[in-house]
Formats: C-alpha cells, sequence, structure tokens
C-alpha cells in the first residue's frame, strides 16, 4: 500500500498528514514561526516518513507538476511574493525541489486552475481559493461519498475560516464552479479581505505583509482592545466574524440552486454554535479522518490519487489533472499592464 502526504502550510502552522491506502498513520505540526525560521526541520520529517508520494505546499497552485521540475518563474506564481524577504512557504518549496523527494512530490493547482469553472468567473481574478481550499474540498468530496452521496448530488459551499484568511468555495454536482479567495472576499480575523479600489490607489506599493493584516483584530486594536487568539475574541466580534461569513456564503451561492454548507477551519472549532444561532444554518462541519487539518488530509487524498492510489476517483472528478494556465491568465489587458514586476 502507498504512504501519502498530504501538507498544510498554514498561517499559524504546518502540518503534515500521512495516509497509507484510506488508513490514517500520523500528523507532525510545527508552529509557522518555527518553520521560517528552520525550514528544514519540515523536510528532515518528511525524509523520516519514507512516503511514496507527497502533495507539496503550493500556495496560489500550479497544474500538477513533479517539485523536481519547479522553475523559479513556477515558484513565483505559488508564491506571489516579490518582497525580499524570503517566506517559510517559498523557501520550503525550494529545498523540496533540490532534494530526492522532489521526483516523488506534486503540485496541487489552485482553485482558478481548474477547468470546470467558467471562463467569465475567473474575470480578473487571482485568489479563488489557494491550493488548501482545493483540497478541503477533496475531504469534503471524500466525507459524503463516505456517507452514501454519489459524488454527481454534491452540493455545497465550503467554508474555511481560520486565523488568517477566510474562503468560500461552491460545488455543483461534485465540480468546484466558483470560489472567493481569502484576499479577494470578505475581512477576516487577521486579514482585511479585498481592498476597496479607491483605497487600493492611495495606498500605492504595498508589502506583501499587509495582506495579513487589517481585518477584525486590527479594528479591535484601533478601538483600544488588544486580541491576539481566536478564542480571545469579544463576542460582539464573533457575530462581526459570522456576518462576514454569511455575507461570502451568499456571495458565492448565487452559482448554485439547493446547497448545503459545510465549515472547516479555527474560528468554527470555537464558535461553531454561535455560528449556526446566528446564521440560522444548520451547517456540517467538515471532520474527514479526525486527525489533522482539514487541508493537510485533503491533501493526502490527492497526493494518494495523483499516484493512482486509493482516492483516485476523487481527483479524477474534481478535473485536478486537467488544471491548466496560469493565476495571471484572466486579468484583462488594460489591467495586465499596471501588473507590478519582479526584481
Amino acid at each position: 500500500m502507498a504512504v501519502a502526504v498530504g501538507i498544510d502550510a498554514g498561517t499559524s502552522s504546518f502540518e503534515i498528514f500521512v495516509l497509507e491506502d484510506d488508513n490514517p498513520l500520523l500528523k507532525r505540526t510545527f508552529l509557522t514561526s518555527e518553520v521560517k525560521k528552520k525550514t528544514e526541520i519540515v523536510l528532515k520529517a518528511l525524509k523520516e516518513i519514507n512516503p511514496d508520494v507527497i502533495a507539496g505546499p503550493s500556495g496560489y497552485g500550479l497544474p500538477v507538476k513533479r517539485f523536481s521540475e519547479l522553475s523559479n518563474s513556477d515558484i513565483a506564481l505559488m508564491t506571489l511574493n516579490f518582497d525580499r524577504t524570503v517566506m517559510g512557504v517559498r523557501s520550503l518549496i525550494d529545498l523540496i525541489r533540490k532534494s530526492e523527494l522532489g521526483e516523488i512530490t506534486w503540485t496541487i493547482p489552485g482553485i482558478i486552475h481548474l477547468p470546470t469553472i467558467p471562463e467569465y468567473r475567473k474575470l480578473n481574478r487571482i485568489d479563488m481559493g489557494t491550493s488548501d481550499k482545493l483540497c478541503s474540498v477533496a475531504l469534503a468530496v471524500y466525507q459524503f461519498a463516505r456517507g452514501g452521496m454519489p459524488f454527481d448530488e454534491q452540493n455545497f459551499v465550503l467554508v474555511e475560516a481560520g486565523y488568517g484568511f477566510n474562503a468560500f468555495i461552491a460545488v455543483k454536482s461534485g465540480k468546484v464552479v466558483d470560489g472567493i479567495g481569502g484576499t479577494s472576499g470578505f475581512p477576516a480575523f487577521s486579514s482585511l479581505g479585498s481592498l476597496d479600489g479607491e483605497l487600493a490607489y492611495l495606498l500605492g506599493d504595498f508589502p506583501k505583509s499587509m495582506l495579513f493584516s487589517g481585518g477584525i483584530r486590527s479594528l479591535l486594536k484601533d478601538k483600544g482592545i488588544k486580541v491576539d487568539r481566536l478564542e480571545d475574541l469579544p463576542n460582539f466580534a464573533v457575530e462581526w466574524m459570522c456576518e462576514f461569513i454569511l455575507k461570502g456564503i451568499r456571495a458565492v451561492s448565487v452559482s448554485l440552486d439547493e446547497f448545503e454548507v459545510v465549515v472547516s477551519g479555527r474560528f468554527f472549532d470555537l464558535f461553531y454554535e454561535e455560528f449556526k444561532e446566528y446564521s440560522g444554518i444548520k451547517a456540517v462541519k467538515l471532520g474527514g479522518f479526525g486527525i489533522a487539518k482539514q487541508s493537510a488530509e485533503g491533501a493526502a487524498i490527492i497526493a494518494s490519487g495523483l499516484a493512482g492510489g486509493r482516492f483516485k476517483d476523487i481527483v479524477d472528478w474534481l478535473e485536478i489533472q486537467k488544471a491548466k494556465g496560469s493565476v495571471f491568465d484572466y486579468v484583462t489587458s488594460d489591467i495586465r499592464r499596471y501588473l507590478r514586476k519582479s526584481d
């Protein structure tokens, strides 16, 4: 039986999840701050596991490709980071591609790369959901199928709300048909979500790090309330989060008819009941295998499927191997000429 590994590179923690066929074996967790200082600890852990296939951290995503074949341009497209400070994810990608693991590690597409989304919905979009959101979709498809629901009867909005960003993915008949990513949607705990166009104009150039700020936590700070953890949110701020999440669900659900809501992420670990009461939605929790973070578990499912293993049917149904193009493909020419260039 093949040993498949999924990796979640989260805002606050990195997680490795291991499957043997469809049996969970183990998870390993590292603080993101620790990985940024010493990226090789993740590479060492992966080598100790001795996997057959890995779905690697892919950021904004890339059509399926071996890490060993990645160019510097590919890595730039996955991270969209032109700042001189190297982020942990970019450093880890580079370490893996230069190691022997590069031959068995594959990239995961972002939501925008999927052929199942109509082109017009991608208009001037880059972040319709990063690669880890596709991993969570794969886990949700598995969860519904395990409960007896065929792929083509699965209609849901997947909501991920955590420490950093909130994202909303629409799935119709088991296919991804729309998405609002963390940097193109509504405010979250730490991130501002999408930028008002006039604000973007007034800012001019701004650092990548700004995308991680300006959220509810920042608003509370400006009001003299210091909150560093989701669990410390005052009740009124939990309601703010619930409202923004509900707006995201309603925005993306226009691409669906009848649908369920599937929720995952740290916010729902803490405030699931509060969200149900506020929204009136009987949301389904994304439980998966119940071992690791949902996106890490979903990444392992995709890794297994890419290797022709137990979950090949899910990877085929989601048309992951048909993903194509670049995150810039749907930026119109009149907007493209203003794009920032890498140094």
